[in-house]
This record gives C-alpha cells, sequence and structure tokens, in this order.
C-alpha cells in the first residue's frame, strides 16, 4: 500500500473497525493510528460515517466490479449446454475468482470485510446498511438471481439461508487458507496453494447448493 494521507487513514480504520466495532472507535484513535489530524479525514472523507462507507468500498468496488465482469462473459456464453452442477460450478468459481482477486491486494481482506459487515448489521449503522444496499445490492442480487435458477425450488429464506452458508465457505477457507495450507503441509506433508484449495471447495459448494429442502416449500 502507499504511504498517502488517504491510505494511512483507511489502512488504520479498517483495522480499528474491525477490531473494536464502528461506534467503539473514535476518530482520535484512528487519527493517532494513521499520525495525521482530525482535519484530514474531515478533508477526504467528510465525516465518521462518510470514512466507514469508504472502508467498505476500499473491498466492495473491486469485488463488485471483478464480479460484473465475469458474469457479463458468462451471460454471453449462454446457452451451452452444462448440466444445473456444472452452471453452478461455473457460477460459484466467478465468485471465488472475484474474491481470490481481491486477496491478492490484501490478504486479510476478506476476513476485515467480513467482520466490518458483521458489524454493520449487529450495531446501530442504517447508513452503511442502506449504503451497501444502493452501491451494491443490484450486482449481488444479479449474481444470486443467476445462481438460484440452476438450485433446487425454495423459499425466499431457504434461499438467504443456503446462499450465506456457501458464502460462509468461502470466505472462511480464502481468509483462513494461510493458517490451513500450513496444517496441511504439517500434519499431511502435503504442500498445497490457493487455486488447488478452490479447486476442491467449487465442487463441494455446488453439492451443497443442489441438497435437498427439508421441510415445507
Amino acid at each position: 500500500m502507499t504511504s498517502s494521507t488517504i491510505d494511512r487513514i483507511l489502512d488504520a480504520a479498517e483495522v480499528e473497525f474491525a477490531t473494536h466495532g464502528f461506534v467503539e472507535t473514535s476518530l482520535r484513535t484512528i487519527t493517532t493510528k494513521a499520525k495525521v489530524n482530525l482535519a484530514a479525514v474531515n478533508y477526504h472523507f467528510g465525516s465518521k460515517k462518510g470514512l466507514i462507507q469508504a472502508v467498505t468500498d476500499r473491498f466492495l468496488d473491486p469485488l463488485t466490479q471483478n464480479l460484473k465482469i465475469q458474469l457479463s462473459d458468462y451471460e454471453s456464453s449462454l446457452p451451452n449446454g452444462r448440466s444445473e452442477e456444472q452452471e453452478l460450478q461455473h457460477l460459484l468459481s466467478i465468485l471465488a475468482r472475484s474474491c481470490q482477486q481481491v486477496v491478492q491486494q490484501n490478504h486479510h481482506s476478506l476476513a476485515i470485510l467480513a467482520r466490518l459487515i458483521n458489524t454493520a448489521y449487529s450495531q446501530s449503522q442504517g447508513h452503511l446498511r442502506k449504503h451497501l444496499t444502493q452501491q451494491y445490492g443490484a450486482s449481488f442480487m444479479h449474481f444470486m438471481k443467476l445462481l438460484r435458477q440452476h438450485m433446487p425450488a425454495m423459499t425466499n429464506e431457504q434461499f438467504f439461508w443456503r446462499f450465506h452458508y456457501l458464502l460462509g465457505v468461502l470466505v472462511f477457507s480464502i481468509s483462513s487458507s494461510d493458517a490451513l495450507l500450513a496444517i496441511c503441509e504439517r500434519e499431511y506433508k502435503t504442500i498445497r496453494n490457493l487455486d488447488q484449495m478452490m479447486a476442491d471447495i467449487i465442487p463441494v459448494m455446488a453439492s451443497a447448493a443442489q441438497a435437498p429442502i427439508i421441510g415445507e416449500i
């Protein structure tokens, strides 16, 4: 990362917000960590709310941009004769690649983003939830619509849970990949990389996406 004022503020803010929460983290703490004054935060971001939104945009802007490009390529190749499971694997691979491309810039980005999103919905941050919906909702809704076409019939609530279970597997695996790969090497004497992990995970996720629905629809 560059040493610019904006980057220093965002670097400090993302760690403090993810560790301590939006409410508990003061701008004074962030400015001290970033070695800037309060005027710099107000100049570049306008307010604490603006800084919170900028921190999440830092991760979600490149993620959704990658997703849009790959989904456009995917849709331009239809119809293609793939089975439902193959379609699911293809779509889930698109999501995985989009996440991987973001992680290449900051290996801990997905773990930090997951904590930030969790904090956004567990604390009084209505402005951030509104911002996320307005800025990124359409991109993710489009992806989920395509994914759902190849999954069993289910209610919106059932799809909500299943999609987030799948997303949880992906985010945990990528954000914890260093530890998982180290364990594999130590315990099983096998050296693997993230690409190999993703090749294993995608079929598992696709099978989980197609699992029968339990209960009434």
